[in-house]
């Protein structure tokens, strides 16, 4: 009962609402743009690198939910936000947020989960393209004559490393920017403060 408590404390609770904006704005951002990265997540791997896998597996549950309201599109991803929010939460359980070189390491390994969750949904469910930057450029493939899962998994391999390496980035400088007071109040927080001393 005591880890429940520490996994859902008034702080976690209202950080989850936090991360799901955050998300929100980065997806819209590069919707409207039309750029081929995704920002969408940058809130999630807040989540998890400050209080662990659930919280951020649930905050990436929800922005997909949500998002999915307006553009039904998002419903099917999320498998995929589920997946990044547990692996960001290990990452932060095990100090890989922490400094730069670390938080290169995440950004990869977030980028192969993401690719390997959404590149299967993007071919079965939508034919290889959704309508964002990324599709563009897996349709520019498959015009060349790449199989459809080859043109979409070379797209997502690039667009979602530098996606997730700028999200992480982000996040981490988002962490920085939290008062100590704030911070130890998260489980995985004094891990940051020390990194200041």
């Amino acid at each position: 009962m005591k880890k429940t408590n520490e996994k859902f404390s008034m702080m976690v609770i209202l950080l989850i609402p936090v991360a799901i904006a955050i998300n929100i704005i980065g997806g819209n951002l590069t919707s409207v743009l039309k750029i081929p990265v995704d920002l969408d997540m940058i809130g999630v791997i807040l989540v998890g690198a400050l209080v662990g896998p659930i919280p951020a597996a649930i905050a990436g549950i929800l922005t997909n939910l949500i998002n999915g309201i307006f553009d039904p599109t998002w419903i099917p991803y999320v498998i995929c936000s589920c997946f990044i929010g547990i692996f960001a939460g290990l990452l932060g359980k095990y100090n890989m947020m922490t400094n730069w070189y670390k938080l290169i390491i995440s950004g990869i390994v977030l980028a192969l989960v993401a690719t390997i969750t959404a590149t299967p949904v993007t071919v079965f469910f939508f034919g290889g393209a959704t309508g964002g930057g990324a599709s563009i450029l897996a349709a520019g493939l498959m015009a060349t004559g790449k199989e459809i899962l080859e043109a979409v998994l070379s797209v997502y391999i690039v667009t979602e490393t530098i996606g997730k390496l700028i999200s992480v980035f982000i996040a981490y400088l988002i962490i920085k920017a939290i008062p100590e007071r704030s911070l130890v109040k998260y489980k995985f927080g004094e891990k940051y403060i020390k990194k200041n001393k």
